[in-house]
């Protein structure tokens, strides 16, 4: 059975305030040519874990990969938007694109959403 309140307990204890921030879908303007994406942000807690740092060498270029566990309150009480592979996850300056979305649920209930994160 899934425990809830160890989660909740270690993305307050350990995680991290963050923005979501969702893309809205892709507007084309016929008259400039131009195809537009509106940003929302959210703020929510996130626990990272399996980060793995790699580096071009002979460029410099560092990025890497990681995970996240994301909860399913936003950090206003309200239920935490289900993110996209589009969307991007904001913190200290980061900014990291998501690559996976693995909500995790219980008898129907969204717990937390598990996400793969590339820099």
């Amino acid at each position: 059975m899934f425990d809830p309140y160890t989660l909740n307990t270690l993305l307050q204890e350990h995680g991290r305030t963050v923005t979501l921030r969702k893309l809205s879908e892709s507007v084309y303007n016929a008259i400039t040519g131009v195809v537009t994406r509106t940003p929302t942000d959210y703020s929510v807690r996130a626990y990272f874990y399996n980060d793995v740092p790699q580096m071009v060498e002979f460029t410099n270029v560092a990025f890497g990969s990681k995970r996240c566990v994301l909860s399913n309150l936003l950090t206003n009480g309200s239920p935490t938007p289900l993110p996209d592979v589009s969307d991007q996850i904001l913190y200290t300056g980061d900014t990291t694109s998501i690559t996976k979305v693995s909500p995790i649920t219980s008898n129907g209930v969204n717990m937390c959403i598990l996400l793969h994160l590339e820099e």
